[in-house]
């Protein structure tokens, strides 16, 4: 515990550095609603209150305000700002407030992912891929006021608790991330096939006759089964209130395109998606920051669905895999990379599977260390200065 303080206390002090000396490096240029408003108005130093750039204002918005009235922001789940707005209580900022929150969950995501990584794939493994987490590009989200230190540390507690077999702080812990992100709904099926495998039952003669499966099944086994499906509760609350105020249970998800970013609300499949950056990045010029953005959505993608296939290759977990490829594909499936190098964050096998890669070879693992800790830097400063990443 001790050596997880320190080093999330430096990691962090690293970034509030960047953000601190930002001004110096990069012109501060806004591109993001609110910003010379609602930000401003609380009074803070900007390079504090920059860390609720881009959706963070939407989650400030949603705290003063709460869904209805404001447009837009109902594609923003509830419990993220719910648990901000606790703080307003006591008197702190919801700024400041968002920033607690998401580094206190961001140690609990290094101590359970520790426990996670261990007892599933072993020490060293834990150890490469957490440190591979703490200097991805994007990891400065994980002290922003968004949702990725939360959702990932509820993620990473229902998979330790159902390697436990506890299995209703397993259902709990999803229930709660399905309510802060509308991918925790991957945890549905991924709860089903840990409780299935851990009861022997994903035979390869199960898996091509599963009507066979059910005579497997006992009482015992259907009642559990059935309880995993109450871990969608967070999203089934939150499409009742959507249902209740606009009409729309999916409304969270029809007001996507309406945001830009190139998002469709119909289907696009992945490869769809490839030739639309291929045609981007031969068109938008390489001496903008546009550029730079572009090709890291285009790169991280590419390099996330490499490692999941090498996961499925390597049977990793399949409780994992599963939960690993649909966060991955879903927001793939709106015709647009963007903002995936943030959404890698919380597909957490990706970072096993590059440790299992790379664990014999100790200086590809200090190259790609650095690399990332440079574009680490670099995304900091962006994100701090109002330009769009993720």
């Amino acid at each position: 515990m001790k050596k997880l303080l320190i080093t999330l206390g430096v990691w962090a002090l690293v970034l509030y550095g960047i953000s601190f000396f930002a001004d110096y490096f990069l012109l501060y240029a806004p591109s993001f609603p609110y910003a010379d408003v609602l930000l401003p108005e609380t009074g803070l130093p900007r390079f504090v209150y920059s860390w609720a750039n881009f959706d963070g204002v939407h989650y400030l918005t949603i705290v003063k305000n709460g869904y209805v009235g404001t447009g837009l922001i109902q594609a923003f789940f509830p419990v993220y700002p719910a648990l901000i707005a606790l703080d307003q209580v006591f008197g702190i900022d919801p700024i400041i407030s968002g920033q607690i929150l998401s580094l206190v969950s961001f140690l609990g995501v290094l101590i359970v992912w520790g426990k996670l990584v261990t007892a599933v794939y072993g020490k060293s493994i834990s150890h490469f891929s957490r440190y591979a987490l703490l200097v991805f590009p994007t990891a400065f989200f994980f002290m922003a006021v968004y949702t990725e230190s939360l959702f990932l540390v509820l993620v990473l507690l229902s998979f330790y608790a159902a390697h436990q077999k506890k299995w209703w702080l397993a259902i709990a812990a999803a229930a709660v991330a399905s309510g802060t992100r509308i991918v925790g709904i991957a945890l549905l099926p991924a709860l089903l096939v840990e409780y299935l495998d851990q009861r022997n039952l994903l035979t390869r003669e199960l898996l091509t006759k599963p009507i066979a499966l059910l005579g497997k099944l006992d009482f015992t086994d259907f009642t559990r089964l059935i309880s995993i499906f109450l871990s969608t509760i967070g999203l089934l609350g939150y499409s009742f209130f959507l249902y209740k105020e606009f009409k729309d249970p999916l409304y969270f998800f029809h007001v996507q395109e309406e945001f830009g970013g190139g998002r469709s609300e119909s289907l696009v499949l992945f490869p769809q998606v490839v030739v639309r950056y291929t045609k981007i990045l031969l068109t938008v010029p390489v001496s903008t920051w546009s550029f730079f953005t572009y090709l890291q959505e285009f790169a991280i993608s590419m390099g996330g669905l490499t490692l999941l296939v090498f996961g499925w290759m390597r049977r990793l977990r399949w409780s994992h895999l599963i939960y690993g490829t649909i966060v991955f594909l879903i927001p793939t499936l709106t015709g647009t990379f963007s903002s995936m190098p943030r959404y890698v964050l919380a597909c957490f096998p990706v970072f096993i599977v590059w440790a299992m890669m790379v664990q014999n070879y100790p200086k590809l693992r200090f190259v790609w260390y650095v690399i990332s800790s440079i574009l680490l830097v670099l995304s900091t400063l962006l994100f701090i200065q109002g330009y769009w990443l993720a």
